[in-house]
């Protein structure tokens, strides 16, 4: 479970929550970055398609940041088949469909969710975790760099199209209790 947070911001409050894949909102605004960015790789549909959209049942976790009753970003987590290194430590769970609508940017909202996610992906025992853009998303790029995410060779299914991919992987946050009862990688 997620705790949740909640941040004063002028009138309105942003709230953290968990809510299913399927959500309506977090579908909403998953269509809505296929939207903006399906053009920018228009002609590499065919090769993209089928390697960036998860099934539901490989989703651990779907945050959704509310501003009042308009739910303006959201970001999963998704489990990989198989574990990816990360400077020595198994990723077992990568971040996904990472979005804030456009009129909520420069707010700090993804930088909240990529802190939650990296957080729940601790507490599920995980030592790192991963994720994947395109090279054509100098926006997100710039990101995650400035988070402190490192690049690292590009993991599968992506290593098909890693002319269009950048990988990168973090440590995650694991609370001392978690560390202690892990067993060894």
């Amino acid at each position: 479970m997620v705790d949740i947070v909640t941040m004063p911001r002028h009138a309105s409050t942003l709230q953290v929550r968990e809510v299913a894949w399927e959500d309506p909102a977090a579908a909403g605004l998953r269509a809505a970055m296929s939207a903006e960015l399906d053009p920018r790789y228009a002609d590499q549909g065919d090769r993209l398609g089928p390697l960036l959209s998860p099934r539901p049942e490989q989703i651990a976790l779907t945050l959704v940041v509310e501003d009042g009753d308009e739910t303006v970003a959201c970001g999963s987590l998704h489990t990989l088949p198989r574990p990816v290194d990360v400077d020595g430590a198994p990723a077992r769970q990568e971040v996904k469909k990472l979005y804030v609508a456009p009129g909520h940017r420069r707010r700090g909202l993804a930088t909240l969710l990529l802190e939650e996610l990296r957080a729940a992906a601790g507490r599920s025992g995980d030592d790192a975790v991963v994720l994947h853009t395109g090279t054509l998303q100098p926006e997100a790029l710039a990101l995650y760099e400035a988070r402190g995410w490192r690049r690292i060779p590009a993991f599968e299914p992506y290593a098909e199209i890693a002319d269009l991919s950048v990988c990168f992987g973090t440590s995650t946050y694991r609370p001392a209790a978690a560390r202690a009862a892990a067993p060894a990688s």
